[in-house]
């Protein structure tokens, strides 16, 4: 899929994130702050934007891949297929590219994903994970949208019909700064952040 430019701003944008939505419930609960991705089947990796993106809610694979306790309880009955609930947005604080899968356990007190889902998707196509902070904020008023067949697929980024505004919305604190010293003494140094499409 090719992410068009100019479709995010400071007040709006249209570039959405496709994540299982118990991890999406977690996260905009304050419960994680940390995603393990592989790319989807037609990208050659994960990209990751230095700006915000919509945290977009799927159930494709969640129930048979699994959460772990932590996030289990995040899980929800699958809506209406015509519709899609987006309930908040995020930024990457960090990144870093993961190939040792010693480095797995470590990680576990962070995410919200079985054992067995993570060392799954490390092994997929070849072995390596893309680790993720994020800055999750909560919408006040969370936004309905009609589903758009252009959104189904195997792919981690996406766009809506038109930008939504970011605002009014409130951070998911705590503050980051503590995880991510401690996931750089597990991870070393994180990568820079390089937007998807490049």
């Amino acid at each position: 899929m090719i992410l068009l430019p100019g479709q995010t701003t400071d007040s709006a944008t249209s570039l959405a994130l496709k994540e299982w939505s118990g991890v999406v419930e977690g996260l905009l609960a304050g419960e994680s702050r940390v995603l393990l991705r592989k790319g989807g089947i037609a990208e050659k990796g994960f990209a990751c934007p230095g700006g915000p993106f919509w945290l977009f809610p799927t159930w494709s694979h969640q129930q048979e891949q699994g959460l772990n306790n932590r996030g289990a309880r995040f899980i929800r009955p699958c809506p209406l297929a015509d519709t899609v609930r987006i309930a908040g947005w995020a930024t990457m604080e960090a990144t870093w590219t993961m190939l040792d899968p010693a480095l797995l356990p470590p990680l576990e007190p962070w995410h919200l994903l079985t054992r067995a889902s993570v060392e799954k998707r490390f092994q997929y196509r070849h072995p390596a994970l893309t680790v993720l902070l994020l800055r999750p904020y909560l919408l006040e008023q969370p936004v309905t949208l009609p589903a758009d067949p252009a959104w189904d697929g195997c792919h981690s980024w996406l766009h809506l019909q038109a930008p939504l505004p970011l605002q009014p919305a409130h951070f998911v604190g705590p503050d980051c700064g503590g995880l991510r010293k401690a996931l750089e003494g597990i991870l070393g140094p994180s990568d820079k952040i390089k937007p998807p499409g490049a």
